[in-house]
């Protein structure tokens, strides 16, 4: 199919119907009055109940019903499972193929099996509603059990505290699959203003969080690379930032690229007390790492984690991605075999992502290729092997999300040895903690327990725009956090 059709007769389901259709085809065109295929919803309401059709080509067809349920968001939530459903169940029975995550296309999924159990339900019940409901396999809905095992405790902060973000959008080189709001370093000129403005934006966020008896739980400095810049910078930024937030818990840098960590920078997280760290390989295999992008090679890598471990880290991630380009299973056993050699603390296993701003679909574009391109039967062998893997060396899941356009429609998960589950990681991605984010393209997420609702401050994304208009980002997080305007 290169093309779809699809229409609806309730206007607002259209990008919901557009997600349960990329399921299955990937990023294929989908319009509203032109297509190889036509994919007809319709709805109808008959007073106490409503009626979803799929129609498929105006032959083959699917009919969900559901009790018609009036006002408020649980009208539409109800109306959108019907919907979605429908179209699902059509799809599937005309492909013959079942999505592992059936028909979800949220990027939380541990979110179901929270509520599903906050209405009584037991773990295994909660997991069997999932597979019942949205067709989620019984090995996904047992992982998200696992992971609601491993956040126990840990997941709803204090409320007196809140989780900090802070970005350094800077790398040596720009991966091919990356879509992140970050930029090649160049030649440097931009980094010096960049962290002066950075720490302006620390000092009067600050401000803010004191205002309102706020305390740090987690820090987390990512990017980009943060290990990037130079030594005598990120000192300036993780000095600045641990004045202004005194008293986190955890504190996180993404070192990341091996090829921007060395000894002096290791000294100087270590003498910020900052407690957690990544080294990511991504993968052992030099050739992929050429064709990606990334400007350091294996050995490298084993490297970087040298130095980390003489120089006293205790806690180190590594990030890997299944289904890189090229990579076979063999490829991917190889480099989980390394990672359980090395025994890091912690491991982040992702699914590859190509998003279209990246200049890896830019070149399949080129090429003619699919956009999620990779073989989905050689993901999944490689999420299966690696789940095991971990599992047997004891790594155990402790978050879970998912994004558009992955391999075989499946999910980044992040593994931990007892005690070492990143709370950062969890609060956010769970979004059950408040995010103040700082810096180019970081978007604070606000969270009002009372009301249940999250707001938003997002930063722009523009480096040179950041430094311009830092000002203006915080007097946006004013706004939000304590619902002032400065004239």
């Amino acid at each position: 199919m290169n093309s779809i059709r699809l229409t609806t007769n309730v206007e607002w389901l259209y990008p919901e119907l557009g997600e349960v259709v990329r399921l299955f085809l990937g990023d294929v065109p989908i319009l509203p009055d032109a297509g190889d295929v036509q994919i007809t919803h319709t709805h109808t309401d008959t007073g106490d109940t409503w009626v979803e059709r799929a129609q498929l080509d105006g032959a083959r067809e699917i009919t969900v019903t559901a009790n018609a349920v009036r006002g408020g968001l649980e009208e539409k939530r109800v109306l959108k499972r019907a919907a979605k459903t429908a179209v699902f169940r059509l799809l599937s029975d005309a492909l013959d193929r079942m999505p592992p995550w059936g028909s979800l296309t949220g990027i939380r999924p541990t979110r179901l099996m929270y509520e599903a159990m906050e209405r009584g339900l037991s773990r295994e019940e909660a997991e069997a509603w999932l597979t019942r409901e949205f067709f989620v396999s019984p090995e996904k809905a047992a992982l998200l059990g696992e992971i609601i095992e491993m956040q126990r405790g840990l997941a709803n902060p204090p409320a007196d505290t809140f989780d900090l973000y802070i970005g350094i959008p800077f790398c040596v080189t720009r991966c091919a699959y990356c879509s992140f709001a970050s930029g090649e370093i160049g030649d440097g000129k931009l980094t010096e203003p960049y962290v002066e403005a950075l720490k302006r934006e620390i000092a009067r966020s600050a401000e803010l969080t004191r205002a309102l008896g706020l305390r740090l739980r987690a820090g987390y400095i990512g990017g980009g690379t943060p290990t990037a810049i130079t030594c005598a910078q990120l000192d300036e930024v993780l000095s600045a930032a641990m004045a202004a937030f005194p008293g986190g818990c955890e504190w996180t840098v993404e070192a990341g690229r091996p090829d921007t960590i060395d000894r002096e920078k290791l000294r100087m997280l270590k003498a910020h007390a900052v407690n957690r760290i990544s080294v990511n390989p991504q993968t052992f295999k030099d050739e992929t790492l050429r064709v990606i992008g990334r400007a350091h090679t294996a050995q490298d890598t084993l490297r970087a984690y040298a130095l980390a471990r003489e120089e006293g880290f205790d806690h180190i991630n590594m990030d890997l991605i299944a289904a890189l380009p090229g990579e076979t299973t063999d490829d991917f056993r190889r480099t989980l075999e390394k990672v359980r050699e090395l025994n890091p603390e912690s491991v982040t296993v992702h699914s590859l992502a190509i998003k279209r701003s990246s200049r890896l679909h830019e070149a399949l574009t080129r090429e003619g290729g699919a956009h999620n391109q990779a073989d989905c039967a050689a993901a999944d062998k490689m999420i299966r092997y690696a789940r095991q893997t971990l599992a047997e060396g004891g790594w155990h899941p402790y978050y879970l999300y998912r994004q558009k356009y992955m391999a075989g429609n499946l999910e980044n998960v992040g593994y931990a040895k007892a005690g070492h589950a990143c709370l950062y990681n969890i609060g956010n991605m769970e979004e059950t903690a408040r995010v103040l984010a700082l810096g180019a393209g970081a978007i604070t997420k606000w969270l009002f327990p009372r009301e249940r609702r999250i707001e938003r401050a997002p930063n722009v994304r523009n480096i040179e725009e950041y430094i311009r208009r830092v000002d203006e980002m915080v007097e946006r997080k004013r706004a939000l956090l304590l619902g002032e305007v400065t004239p």
